[in-house]
């Protein structure tokens, strides 16, 4: 037994850390470097980038070999989730033609401008594997962009364009890529082929997601809040991934559309759900997100070495698509977006104006990511093999470390510098007119309860002043502290908690009815949605 121990010993150091241990390592840097992140203003997963890129330099240091395949399936699906929960269907609407003009137009313009580009700096390479390469580096990576919208307090209706753009893109770029490395393989390029494709994943994608979201909502009234209501939340975006990618269609589509599908329900167990699942889906986009961007960093070296001919003309290929993919997002943004405005000032709709300076940062924020890994990761190998596959793979990933480096570290300068950011006393005001709408709320309902059945007055006193306390945390309503002196029984207090359950729901369903008003904010609403539920969660 000893002799094969050792032996298996040897073995694991001739191939390096296993991917069990690499992934821990990645984990406990994410942990400790996010804070740093946050201190610095920069997205944290260009930290970690770089961290993967400074540990894969270090002599001795190996990376296993990781099958692309498992990237999409396992990674994307939860980050897509976490990001979508953020959002709403009002706001797509409202902004649909701008998030379409970004999420379908641009995606495939920019494939098209990189294969042009990529045939002609890489000789011998098929047109067609120049469009699968550039439907992996077209879309930007939806966490980078929803990290960049948080952290550096962009305005409302520029966010929720740039998390549009982001949640939206990877189902064009994905299937394009799909059908581009489908021609490339077999030879044959039918563009009828590739729009019929195109549409029927979407379709399937948008059925799924709504199919799943209507039956987990109906799953979710009847389970235990906890911890059965928050397995199912947690193991849904990749079940709703796994059965659109079965049915031939977008599993990106069907994860994002089970998270604005679910949205926010205003009743105590949904309340109690969303406590547990936002706390765990923070720490699951955090973990991943940081694991997947320190990795590329990493394996950035192990690429570079397989890629045949001088190392030089690789890099400077690379870096001629890189500046393919950043100029034509600034020449198809400022043109489109004004006419987009026009159009708007033309129809009389009501809102914030995207000028020069929000077009740039728009424009600059153009960093790619996970969706780009996996993709060119799953580039086919063995026989007959794709073309150029290896330095295409090298390609993409100069692609994210380029973009995340040196647009993410500037991207807070650019906002400064040009003043992009949401005003504070805007947040503060919309989150007073939510806060006032859930107290209205909840007298309406005090007051139906009051006239509908046998209550006692000491009873709804009591849960009138415990109403006017918690409005009052709220920074609405000053109030004095009421008398709690006395002993209460136990059929008084489980009275007191009822008619408090009820005031809440009402206040909760008003705030959840909110997030599908144009106008909304829908941060705010969770904001204001978190405080309601954490109240819930008090004793009195």
């Amino acid at each position: 037994m000893t002799p094969k121990l050792g032996n298996a010993n040897q073995l694991r150091r001739e191939r390096g850390a296993s991917p069990m241990a690499l992934l821990l390592l990645l984990v406990i840097a994410t942990v400790l470097l996010a804070p740093v992140a946050e201190r610095m203003t920069v997205p944290y997963p260009v930290v970690m980038l770089m961290f993967g890129l400074v540990v894969g330099v270090v002599p001795g240091v190996s990376v296993p070999t990781v099958d692309g395949d498992w990237i999409l399936p396992v990674v994307l699906p939860p980050l897509l989730f976490a990001a979508a929960r953020r959002t709403s269907w009002r706001q797509f609407l409202d902004n649909r033609r701008a998030i379409g003009l970004l999420a379908v137009a641009l995606v495939a313009v920019t494939a098209f401008a990189v294969a042009v580009v990529a045939t002609a700096v890489v000789p011998g390479l098929p047109l067609i594997a120049g469009v699968a390469l550039g439907a992996a580096v077209a879309p930007p990576d939806p966490v980078a962009a929803t990290a960049v919208a948080r952290k550096l307090r962009l305005p409302r209706r520029l966010r929720t364009i740039l998390e549009g753009e982001g949640l939206s893109n990877d189902a064009t770029s994905l299937v394009l890529y799909e059908v581009a490395v489908a021609a490339t393989l077999t030879g044959a390029v039918s563009p009828v082929k590739a729009a019929g494709a195109l549409t029927l994943a979407i379709a399937v994608g948008i059925g799924v997601g709504v199919v799943i979201a209507v039956a987990v909502r109906w799953l979710l009234i009847r389970l235990p809040a906890h911890p059965a209501g928050s397995g199912l939340i947690l193991v849904l975006p990749f079940a709703a991934y796994a059965a659109a990618d079965a049915a031939h269609g977008s599993g990106v589509l069907a994860v994002v559309t089970v998270a604005l599908g679910l949205s926010r329900y205003g009743d105590v167990e949904s309340a109690q759900t969303r406590l547990v699942s936002g706390t765990t889906w923070e720490i699951v986009e955090l973990l991943l997100t940081g694991a997947a961007f320190a990795f590329v960093g990493l394996e950035i070296r192990n690429v570079a070495g397989s890629v045949p001919g001088p190392l030089d003309v690789a890099i400077w290929q690379a870096l001629a698509v890189t500046a393919v993919v950043v100029v034509v997002r600034f020449a198809w943004i400022f043109p489109v977006t004004s006419v987009d405005e026009r159009v708007r000032r033309r129809r009389g709709v009501e809102a914030e104006p995207v000028g020069w300076r929000e077009m740039t940062v728009a424009s600059w924020a153009g960093m790619r990511g996970v969706v780009t890994l996996a993709a060119v990761l799953a580039l086919p190998s063995g026989t007959p093999g794709f073309p150029e596959r290896d330095r295409l793979i090298f390609i993409a990933f100069v692609v994210i470390v380029t973009t995340m480096v040196l647009q993410g570290l500037t991207l807070p300068l650019v906002v400064k510098r040009l003043g992009v950011v949401a005003s504070d006393d805007e947040r503060h005001r919309a989150t007073r007119e939510l806060v006032r709408r859930a107290r209205d709320a909840g007298s309406r309902r005090l007051d139906e309860i009051r006239g509908d059945g046998p209550w006692d007055a000491e009873i709804l006193g009591h849960a009138q002043d415990n109403a006017d306390r918690m409005w009052h945390s709220m920074e609405f309503t000053p109030a004095e502290p009421g008398d709690e002196q006395g002993a209460r029984s136990a059929d008084h207090a489980a009275a007191m908690n009822a008619v408090k359950d009820e005031i809440l729901t009402a206040a909760r369903q008003e705030i959840s009815s909110a997030r599908a008003e144009s106008g909304v904010d829908p941060v705010v609403v969770d904001a204001v949605l978190k405080r309601l539920d954490a109240r819930g969660s008090q004793p009195d």
